[in-house]
């Protein structure tokens, strides 16, 4: 194991027996889509080229990242987690692997090491494919599931460079093709063997990324797969009520429902308030839809979709389906077999449908971690934020970081006691967490005001520091703009901007760019020689309070990150006991006693 961490409950244990906090940042928003041809989702998408493209240059050109990569560090963060796409490796077709971009990513991981960055790679998805209208699969994986993709958008079942991107999910493309990867064999006979081809390929695509990085120090592991969908799965009545997920425009036009779109996919036009799905008539079958001849939905005498079998993706055998330990939990195991049996010893980030609560883990494996994510929901999809007046999850509205905080903690503390409670105690790393910074109307982009982000950055990270709980926040993108945002379905939450680098920014300005720097740039304890116990940063006042039950058995210092956009260049330092060194924005407290000990940081 070349890294040398383990766990211990909810903490990361480095090879010298400290606690560890691992504090980064997603690397990067865009490399969701290709670089050469450009595939930002504002660009008409190209299906005859599908197959000749290259993300080589994403998450930055390799003369570029050298840069970003500095920054990141920085700023404080300790890890990356590194994205790739099933489509990026394996775009030109089935077990053709994109050679020359594994290693542009060994390249990054490599230069990620020169910075003490530790890496996890993510295989990163939204609604399966760029082409259903999100990002990760390749083109050819609908073809092995019998659609036409050239349809999905007349038809009605893609919806592209969209705000609500989620709500593609509902959609038959999307649907159909996480139905078939996770649960194919079981539910779709005619189209069996499909599930074992679609996973075997992934699989094979995420191995050859282990296979170019396991030799690196940094390489923590890899997440199973990001924000998964079971499709259908598990659905009954589900399927009769459509979802809007971001409500930036009000619209009182009732979503479209999942037995809707599965009509309209199959050929029908349907009409419902004045409005029309798929009024071309147009299948994305290829031979008719094999849902329908399953026996799951039908149309009525009055050509009304209606749900012919209410049962069919809920109940199987006279037993309700559950869809994460039928068909969730052993992929994911599959997926952890087949990574250690290319790189012993690698973590496993384990990833669930978002907010599904049925995601339990129940092995001794310490190299698992609870890679959930977590978002200020409200914030994110009105893409609204108020700290004097925040209208919170529970109806209340609530003022003041402070207040916003504790509902955070709320939030939260459920998932750290799902951890302990159902995923063996392993640790909780929020893979996602983040802010939209275009919130508000995209105020602070016309009068170059980020406080409002530095406080609900504020908020988010107090929470986390409540209750130590691990993070990347989404996302640092290279090539993020005010105009295009994060080059993907109107995303705008990179905490970096080339519209924010000022015009007489000086080459050694590593703050350039960054967006509410002194909401994210916080300090936190790193490596800890023992448990910590309390952790307190008030920005306002620029102090800092580290409680720790000291371990005098682990013999390296504990490790704080000091940042100087806060504390300035020499902070006051105040110990209980033992003494300390400070030097670029790295603290060194060497212990001389154990139990119980103290560590303050002011700004002079």
């Amino acid at each position: 194991m070349a890294h040398g961490y383990t766990t211990q409950g909810s903490w990361f244990i480095d090879a010298a027996g400290r606690h560890t906090l691992l504090r980064g940042v997603n690397f990067g928003g865009s490399t969701k889509v290709p670089y050469q041809p450009d595939g930002a989702t504002h660009r008409p998408i190209d299906l005859a080229g599908a197959r000749d493209v290259s993300f080589i240059g994403r998450p930055a050109p390799l003369d570029e990242v050298d840069r970003h990569l500095d920054r990141v560090a920085h700023w404080g963060f300790d890890v990356l987690r590194l994205l790739v796409t099933w489509e990026a490796i394996e775009h030109a077709g089935p077990g053709e692997h994109d050679e020359p971009y594994l290693d542009y990513v060994r390249e990054i991981v490599r230069r990620a090491s020169e910075r003490d960055l530790l890496v996890f790679v993510d295989p990163h998805q939204d609604c399966w494919s760029r082409f259903s209208g999100g990002d990760g699969a390749p083109l050819w994986t609908f073809e092995l599931a019998g659609l036409v993709p050239e349809r999905f958008v007349p038809a009605g079942q893609a919806l592209l460079d969209d705000f609500d991107w989620p709500a593609n999910n509902q959609r038959v493309a999307a649907a159909t093709m996480w139905t078939l990867f996770f649960g194919g064999d079981t539910f779709c006979e005619e189209l069996a063997g499909v599930q074992g081809e679609l996973q075997s390929r992934y699989l094979a695509s995420i191995a050859a990324v282990a296979e170019r990085v396991r030799d690196l120090d940094n390489v923590l592991g890899y997440d199973s797969l990001n924000e998964p969908s079971t499709g259908y799965i598990g659905k009954a009545k589900r399927l009769l009520k459509g979802t809007r997920f971001m409500m930036r425009v009000k619209d009182d036009f009732t979503p479209w429902s999942p037995i809707e779109y599965l009509a309209a996919g199959d050929g029908h036009s349907i009409e419902r308030d004045g409005r029309v799905l798929n009024p071309e008539g147009l299948s994305v079958w290829r031979a008719g839809c094999p849902w329908r001849r399953a026996g799951v939905w039908d149309l009525d005498a009055a050509g009304v979709p209606v749900l012919a079998s209410e049962s069919y993706f809920k109940a199987r055998d006279g037993r309700e389906v559950d869809p994460w330990g039928e068909f969730m939990e052993p992929f994911i195991r599959r997926f952890r077999d087949e990574m250690r049996s290319v790189h012993p010893g690698c973590f496993v980030f384990v990833e669930g449908e978002p907010l599904q609560r049925g995601m339990a883990w129940d092995d001794p494996d310490p190299l698992i971690v609870n890679a959930s994510h977590w978002y200020d929901v409200m914030t994110l999809s009105t893409r609204q934020f108020d700290p004097n007046g925040y209208h919170a999850l529970s109806g209340e509205t609530l003022g003041g970081v402070d207040a916003i905080a504790e509902e955070f903690v709320a939030q939260l503390t459920g998932f750290t006691d799902h951890s302990r409670e159902h995923m063996s105690n392993r640790p909780l790393l929020l893979g996602e967490f983040g802010i939209p910074y275009e919130m508000n109307g995209g105020a602070a982009y016309r009068t170059g005001d980020y406080s409002t982000q530095r406080l609900a950055l504020e908020a988010n990270y107090r929470a986390l520091d409540t209750l130590f709980v691990h993070g990347t926040q989404w996302s640092y993108t290279a090539d993020n703009t005010h105009e295009l945002g994060d080059q993907w379905n109107h995303e705008d939450l990179s905490i970096f901007s080339v519209s924010d680098i000022p015009s007489d920014a000086t080459p050694d300005d590593l703050d350039a760019g960054g967006r509410a720097v002194e909401g994210f740039c916080r300090p936190y304890v790193r490596h800890a020689a023992g448990t910590p116990t309390r952790m307190i940063f008030d920005p306002a006042l620029a102090v800092f309070q580290l409680d720790l039950d000291v371990d005098r058995s682990v013999a390296a210092p504990t490790v704080v990150y000091v940042p100087r956009i806060h504390f300035g260049t020499e902070p006051a330092i105040e110990v209980s006991d033992g003494g300390v060194n400070v030097h670029e924005q790295r603290l060194e407290w060497a212990h001389s006693s154990g139990g119980a000990q103290r560590l303050r940081i002011a700004r002079a």
